[in-house]
């Protein structure tokens, strides 16, 4: 006996809805930990080395390029000031947010691994430091201070003359 045909459409639409689904999802969790340097709960965070067109300079930032800050107001490789209830007000990390990971950062090209460490943040993340600077990225925000967009951009060196991006050392650039 011959089943009747509809021509495979409902078992097609299932794997067309499960690929659909799969490539959204990706697409999120792709998205997730590009912004902001988020990186996901499996994920090692990687701080490297980069040339910097604008600076003419090699600097320290992460896997993807982006550039990574130091706040001259932290003490003894701690954020002591740029945190929810920091002076800054809970602004700062928002602006400025840090470098986290879930485990030992990795040292990539141009990075001295000893140098890089990971410390509890008082708003309870892990956050890398490099040389005992605690490494940020700039979000920024319209009306403020516009934000880093691409890899290579350096839109906050020397912002209000407490912010630097670090050489391959970790010392500041002035």
């Amino acid at each position: 006996m011959r089943r009747p045909d509809n021509g495979g459409s409902s078992i097609s639409r299932l794997r067309l809805v499960a690929l659909v689904t799969a490539v959204v999802l990706s697409g999120l969790v792709v998205s997730t930990t590009a912004d902001g340097g988020r990186t996901s709960s499996d994920a090692r965070t990687v701080v490297k080395t980069a040339f910097n067109k604008t600076l003419k300079k090699s600097i320290v930032t992460d896997a993807t390029g982006r550039t990574l800050y130091m706040f001259v107001e932290d003490v003894n490789g701690v954020d002591k000031n740029c945190t929810p209830s920091g002076p800054w007000g809970a602004e700062c990390p928002t602006l400025w947010p840090p470098l986290t990971s879930q485990g030992a950062p990795l040292a990539g090209p141009g990075i001295n691994a000893a140098l890089l460490t990971v410390h509890k943040r008082s708003d309870g993340k892990r956050q890398v430091a490099y040389n005992g600077h605690p490494l940020y990225y700039l979000r920024g925000e319209v009306g403020v201070l516009s934000g880093d967009e691409k890899p290579g951009d350096v839109k906050g060196q020397k912002f209000a003359g407490e912010w630097y991006v670090l050489t391959p050392k970790g010392t500041p650039i002035k």
